[in-house]
């Protein structure tokens, strides 16, 4: 009786490749619900408002206000999402219960991408389950943000990337799903529009030198099909301000608060009243305003955002001619922000920080690893995974540059650990077996 249960066990596991990867990883769904049911509240706070009030506005025939009230702090791509749940004035956990759907959505598109690319369910397996098991990446789950959005949109765009050259018979119409793709991450995360700049150009490039020129095709028209659905929004701003790709009045204040001078601080973000780290018991709102509040003072007189992130600009580039090596140091503390979420100026840490460090630091040696690998097998690499790794090392560096969060690092992991799964896969055998000595 016990050797027929093990039987039949293991070939319930054997079988486990047939099963749709919707359904393999369904439990997930289930976690991920139980997980937003529990930590939801109705009580907005911070950004949250902010995406309704634009959901709203869309659903008015507008997005931002008219001069001189305008306001393209984000994208509309969240808020496009978030017209139907404003149109039915649905309660708020219905919101947060989508968040958790797109999420386990982007587990099975990065199983899936996996599966192609390494023609490994094992692997794909491993890889889908430390990006759908990954707790750092749920903390906004609950919440109405954008982060569950942009992760299943980057899961979504390299799974189309992959498909599209791992699979035989796909015609450049298939080419357009990427793009759209693409474009509405843009819309959603506006940092990736200058990542599809540089990947346009440098791919535009090698086109034209005729290096895989028939593969180098798809890849410009992807892009190019994503510049065309940002183009409306390009349009609709450069109406507002008169000026050219412009895309968010936020960019300013960000590359300010990254150039802070005083040797104390680490240029993380803050806000006007300099309470982004504020909580009930702990506030560092006094020691911030010492070396700020006269600039800040500055930027409050602007006559509307334009003028005053044109102010945040001059500020953050006046301050990194004055003392360029500052920048420096604030740019080395802004990747250990990104990846481990320290150091933060006059700011206690909390233990859950270990957390991130111990998960985050696997995650960075094996893309240390990866990012070499790719350099030194540069023409054996396919040219979708070559890719994917632009596209994560562009937005890396590029979010390096402005004062970054975790959570900016945790939504690009799905196409990190597509591409580092398939460098491991290939180049790294391992066997925990010792062999007996002579």
């Amino acid at each position: 009786m016990f050797f027929n249960t093990i039987s039949l066990f293991y070939m319930q596991i054997r079988s486990i490749k047939d099963y749709s990867p919707f359904a393999l990883f369904l439990p997930l769904l289930v976690l991920y619900t139980a997980y937003v049911c529990y930590f939801h509240t109705d009580q907005m706070e911070g950004d949250e408002m902010r995406y309704i009030q634009f959901a709203k506005n869309l659903l008015q025939g507008f997005y931002s206000p008219a001069y001189p009230h305008i306001d393209l702090i984000n994208g509309p791509g969240y808020p496009i999402v978030l017209m139907p749940f404003a149109a039915l004035s649905t309660p708020l956990i219905f919101i947060t219960l989508f968040n958790a759907v797109l999420y386990y959505v982007s587990v099975v598109f990065l199983f899936k991408a996996i599966q192609l690319v390494t023609l490994s369910f094992k692997a794909a397996c491993i890889a889908a389950l430390c990006w759908g098991l990954n707790i750092l990446a749920y903390q906004e789950m609950p919440c109405i943000l954008t982060e569950c959005l942009t992760a299943f949109l980057i899961s979504a765009f390299s799974y189309q990337l992959i498909r599209i050259y791992s699979t035989p018979g796909f015609t450049y119409k298939t080419l357009l799903p990427a793009g759209f793709t693409f474009g509405f991450l843009i819309l959603t995360k506006v940092i990736f529009a200058y990542v599809l700049v540089i990947l346009l150009v440098c791919t535009g490039i090698c086109y034209v030198l005729r290096k895989h020129s028939d593969l180098m095709l798809k890849i410009v028209c992807i892009f190019s099909f994503a510049l065309l659905t940002i183009t409306p929004y390009i349009i609709y701003t450069y109406s507002l301000t008169g000026k050219f790709f412009y895309l968010s009045s936020e960019g300013g204040k960000v590359l300010y608060w990254m150039t802070s001078l005083d040797a104390h601080e680490y240029g993380d973000w803050n806000n006007n009243t300099f309470t982004a780290n504020c909580s009930e018991t702990f506030c560092n709102a006094d020691l911030i305003a010492v070396n700020h509040a006269a600039d800040i003072q500055q930027i409050n007189a602007c006559k509307d955002v334009l003028e005053a992130d044109a102010l945040f600009k001059h500020m953050a580039i006046e301050h990194i001619k004055t003392n360029p090596v500052k920048y420096i140091k604030n740019w080395f503390a802004n990747i250990g922000r990104l990846l481990f979420g320290f150091p933060a100026s006059y700011y206690f840490q909390s233990p859950a920080t270990l957390v991130r460090i111990y998960i985050n630091s696997v995650l960075l040696l094996a893309l240390v690893y990866s990012c070499i690998a790719v350099l030194w097998n540069l023409k054996k690499i396919p040219v979708e995974i070559k890719i994917l790794a632009g596209f994560s090392m562009c937005y890396l560096v590029l979010s390096s540059l402005f004062s970054a969060y975790p959570r900016q690092f945790n939504v690009l992991v799905p196409a990190l650990l597509i591409w580092i799964t398939y460098i491991l896969k290939n180049t790294v055998k391992i066997d925990l077996k010792i062999s007996a000595g002579n």
